[in-house]
């Protein structure tokens, strides 16, 4: 007899599960997110429904593990939507930390899908929108490439970034030699051959993985087959995509350059507001 995983009880030959109790969990998880979602929302205290969500996941065989990851997912939703004006603001920022306070959850596990270094990000913007300069708040480990100027303030460094840059491929296509065709002993005729035509076609090359660091005039990057600076006053134009940021700089011989894996939304209003 198979035990049920929700319950502990017999489920019967070949079962895992009873049927009405993982309703009971699906229906126990819905509703923590529930709660969650509201208290983000309306910047209601985690703690007045601590209870609740006790009784829940007792009810509906909500393990602890299982509530963590609840917890993450919601938090992860919470920040997205606190972004949607693109800032967060105090009162959200106080939402956050009673949340980390009312999970005890380390920082790691919160900034697994990097929404805890949103937050992080977001407050920088802050500052930089109020015309401060924005006090560093990471801590370096490693080695650190880059050589600042005078009076110049890092604000970000981002590890593991690959660079990418548009190249050109030039071929030639449809051409031919022609083809020799033999009339009679010692007589060959050949008929014409022509040139073909030049064709070029652009791609993307991997250049190297590195580090990206954001400062308030420059961004830098560094990896063992390039190093980089980019003041923003030479930066043309910025496409910022799921998973990077696309840069054109302002040069005749500057081809498209992509920085794969880094936060393209606060590199975006970073380099847009100090240009």
């Amino acid at each position: 007899m198979g035990k049920c995983k929700y319950c502990g009880q017999d489920a019967g030959f070949f079962h895992s599960k009873h049927a009405e109790c993982e309703q009971r969990h699906l229906n126990g998880v819905a509703r923590i997110k529930g709660i969650l979602a509201t208290c983000f929302q309306h910047k209601e205290d985690f703690y007045l429904h601590q209870n609740e969500i006790q009784t829940i996941c007792r009810d509906a065989f909500v393990s602890d593990d299982v509530c963590r990851n609840i917890y993450c997912e919601s938090f992860d939703a919470a920040i997205e939507q606190y972004l949607d004006d693109g800032i967060i603001d105090q009162n959200e920022e106080r939402s956050v930390a009673r949340f980390m306070q009312f999970t005890g959850l380390p920082q790691q596990v919160l900034n697994a899908n990097k929404s805890l270094e949103k937050v992080v990000q977001s407050k920088v913007l802050q500052e930089l929108l109020n015309g401060q300069v924005p006090s560093p708040r990471i801590t370096i480990s490693g080695s650190f490439p880059f050589m600042l100027n005078k009076n110049e303030h890092m604000l970000w460094l981002f590890r593991d970034v690959t660079l990418q840059m548009q190249k050109v491929r030039r071929e030639t296509v449809g051409r031919t030699r022609g083809v020799s065709v033999r009339v009679c002993k010692g007589v060959y005729y050949r008929t014409g051959g022509f040139k073909g035509r030049p064709v070029e076609t652009t791609y993307m090359q991997r250049i190297g993985t590195g580090s990206v660091c954001l400062t308030d005039k420059n961004l830098y990057f560094h990896c063992p087959e390039k190093t980089l600076k980019i003041p923003f006053s030479k930066i043309l134009s910025l496409d910022p995509y799921s998973n990077g940021l696309g840069v054109q700089k302002d040069g005749a011989n500057d081809k498209p350059m992509f920085f794969e894996n880094l936060n393209s939304w606060f590199c975006y209003n970073v380099i847009s507001n100090l240009k």
